[in-house]
């Protein structure tokens, strides 16, 4: 049980990095992600999937 939980834990900093990273690069193409737990824990969790799913959220929103 505590493996699967550190490996959550992991995955859910890794979509923190990919966002941050994201919107590091993507800011000079007015692209960008909200940076906060929600986000990354989409990410982390549904991967390439969770993140054009926010992708096309935010540009939804606009």
């Amino acid at each position: 049980m505590k493996k699967k939980a550190w490996k959550v834990i992991l995955h859910i900093l890794l979509g923190f990095a990919a966002l941050f990273l994201f919107n590091a690069v993507g800011g000079r193409w007015g692209l960008g992600i909200g940076l906060n737990a929600v986000n990354a824990c989409t990410v982390g969790v549904l991967g390439v999937c969770g993140f054009a799913l926010l992708l096309i959220l935010q540009t939804m929103s606009q």
